[in-house]
């Protein structure tokens, strides 16, 4: 391999690896704060189509603790994993609770003040052994200000 090569790939290498910590250090573009989720929830597969159910929360929302609660209190929920690419959060979790076990997916991406995004969900409940239900839930977020101490 000539002289000229080798410089080329080894400038390559610099470049690739002068960047690489520059993305992994990006932060997602939003606010801390407390923040109002409007969530639009529909079930799936029901034998009689149901209405949507839009339901509203508000709670504190960090960049240490991206992924928005949308369980009740009853439940126990825990993320299996999160993923952050730029301003996009995806997660899957589990909740379970006495009636079940909910397993979800969710992704949504922010925008500084703002979120949309959606989850699925298969619930399976105790009575119900080998028979969940799926459902899927839009999500939208806004902050409201600062979180309350």
């Amino acid at each position: 391999m000539n002289e000229s090569w080798k410089g080329l790939i080894a400038a390559a290498a610099v470049a690739v690896f002068s960047i690489v910590p520059i993305a992994a250090f990006a932060e997602v573009n939003m606010q801390e704060g407390n923040w109002e989720t409007t969530m639009e929830m529909k079930m799936e597969g029901m034998p009689v189509p149901m209405p949507p159910v839009v339901s509203k929360v508000q709670q504190c929302i960090t960049k240490k603790d991206l992924v928005p609660k949308t369980a009740n209190k009853e439940q126990k929920c825990d993320i299996k994993s999160q993923k952050v690419l730029g301003n996009k959060v995806s997660w899957n979790m589990v909740c379970v609770d006495k009636n079940g076990t909910m397993e979800s997916q969710g992704e949504i991406t922010y925008a500084g003040n703002s979120y949309q995004g959606v989850v699925k969900t298969r619930t399976t409940a105790k009575d119900r052994p080998g028979k969940p239900m799926t459902s899927s839930m839009k999500m939208m977020g806004k902050r409201l200000g600062p979180c309350s101490k």
